[in-house]
């Protein structure tokens, strides 16, 4: 989906749904290889896997990017009814919660953004602060996250 340098590994985890594993599986990854590692995931996916970040054996380069978009928002690219109360909660698990207790019980620095100028602002210095995890949350509004996939699909065809 992306144009990435050559001496980029990419590593993913699709799990049963999408999530499951995925924060463990970046964290032994991590461990194991004892390369700097990002491990770029969803709301949902890192609050229902938060529990592989309770180890004491994450690297002080592993780093976090969670693009919160409130919810599982990637099921609105589905065909079926939307906009449903039974939709909003068994499918997207609407929510309004965001990782910074995650961040702050486990020991990560954590920074969110909310705009791409704050985004822009804030990457640089995550990717090279090197004192210790970090965690980088993308807050992005629910309502328009399925439209912006669709399109991008649209531009990558």
């Amino acid at each position: 989906l992306f144009n990435l340098p050559e001496d980029v590994q990419v590593f993913c985890n699709r799990g049963t749904s999408g999530f499951d594993g995925s924060v463990s599986t970046a964290v032994g990854a991590a461990y194991a290889s004892e390369l700097p590692t990002i491990l770029i995931t969803g709301d949902l996916s890192l609050f229902y896997d938060s529990n592989g970040l309770w180890n004491a054996h994450i690297p002080k380069t592993f780093k976090i990017i969670v693009i919160n978009n409130s919810g599982g928002g990637i099921f609105r690219i589905l065909p079926g009814e939307k906009d449903t109360e039974v939709f909003d909660t068994f499918f997207e698990t609407k929510h309004q919660l965001t990782a910074i207790d995650l961040a702050r019980m486990y020991k990560f620095k954590y920074r969110a953004v909310t705009s791409e100028n704050e985004l822009e602002a804030s990457l640089q210095l995550f990717y090279e602060d090197a004192d210790g995890p970090a965690m980088l949350e993308i807050i992005t509004p629910d309502q328009v996250n399925d439209l912006v996939l669709l399109e991008y699909f649209k531009y990558i065809k």
